[in-house]
């Protein structure tokens, strides 16, 4: 596993200013929130670009071999083009073979897991023996400056991991997924798809019942639908994967969770009764929420090298738009290589040699 995270840094200490409120509310909500600073790419950066710069790192590293690659998994809420997806944009700036399998999924926050699903899925049939699982985003183009409400706690982010055969049997990776599509407004972008298209009203901005500025081309989210949803559904659905896994809660070592913001996983924590310590909470705080990387920006970033000689027993879960869910347990670790390294901006694909 490599993450990748831009190294462009924001510090919510110098966008107080930005946000149409007292800089005391805002620091206070910050303190709770836990936001200090996150990682924005710049504008000639895309999501495929951290994606390649990302693979490119690996090959560099001879972890990868262009060659052997079989298949590619690319989960994304945003997309460098409209036509074509994003992994066929990544196949050409890596001048992959013309034989490797490239597919895309539209997914947020739980597309991590949706993706390590959809890899497991394709080596359990039998037809590769590898997938290369990449998540990417850049969520902070969704959010609006001038919204204290999403844009301190967005961050753009990369992640590649490789989901190989295992001939252990037990070696298995147990999944558990919900979906309330009734609550998805609850956690959405107006405009810019089918039902509304962008247009120069869609993009005029407009100051919410909170005082947030925001347009109907920027995310929308009611923070406190989305936090009783978390708080009702994913403890249950922690018991549930855990019964499912046939293990007791327990004997988790790490629950390795989406990151949407301190508060938020520190309440889960205890709702879950589990010790916050084995619940990391810091990954808003040290780079953004980057949607479907959290999960793998949590592991190089909080576990790293421990992976490459230890194996715990974690839980990942994730929890968004959708409103949607998903879980998993496994043994995680003995990896080759698990690492969160920095892209340096400009659009660049080429890992420096």
């Amino acid at each position: 596993m490599c993450a990748t995270v831009p190294q462009q840094v924001y510090r919510f200490e110098d966008e107080l200013k930005s946000f149409p409120f007292p800089e005391k509310s805002s620091r206070r909500l910050g303190r709770v929130m836990g936001f200090r600073e996150h990682r924005i790419a710049d504008a000639k950066t895309t999501p495929c670009d951290l994606a390649s710069y990302t693979m490119n790192c690996l090959f560099h590293q001879g972890r990868l071999r262009k060659e052997k690659m079989q298949a590619m998994i690319v989960v994304a809420q945003m997309a460098d083009h409209p036509v074509p997806g994003n992994s066929k944009v990544i196949h050409g700036q890596l001048d992959l073979p013309t034989d490797v399998f490239c597919t895309d999924i539209y997914e947020n926050c739980i597309g991590f897991l949706s993706g390590l699903y959809t890899a497991c899925c394709h080596v359990a049939a039998g037809a590769v023996d590898e997938v290369i699982l990449i998540t990417t985003d850049g969520g902070a183009c969704y959010a609006n400056k001038l919204d204290r409400n999403t844009y301190p706690l967005c961050g753009d982010a990369a992640a590649v991991t490789v989901v190989s055969r295992s001939d252990n049997p037990e070696d298995v990776i147990h999944f558990v997924f919900r979906t309330d599509g009734s609550r998805r407004e609850a956690l959405l972008t107006p405009a810019g798809g089918c039902r509304m298209p962008a247009t120069a009203e869609t993009a005029k901005m407009v100051r919410d019942e909170m005082g947030n500025y925001r347009s109907l081309n920027n995310m929308y989210m009611d923070g406190t639908a989305v936090f009783q949803f978390v708080m009702e559904r994913v403890p249950p659905l922690i018991d549930e994967i855990c019964r499912y896994a046939g293990i007791e809660k327990t004997a988790v070592q790490y629950h390795l969770t989406h990151q949407p913001n301190r508060f938020m996983l520190e309440k889960l924590a205890d709702l879950m009764r589990v010790p916050r310590e084995i619940l990391f909470n810091n990954i808003v705080e040290h780079f953004g929420n980057s949607s479907c990387v959290t999960i793998p920006v949590n592991i190089a970033y909080n576990l790293g090298a421990r992976l490459l000689d230890e194996q715990p027993l974690v839980c990942c879960s994730a929890f968004g738009a959708g409103l949607s869910l998903a879980a998993a347990v496994c043994r995680l670790g003995r990896m080759d290589f698990c690492e969160l390294i920095e892209h340096p901006g400009n659009g660049t694909i080429a890992y420096p040699v």
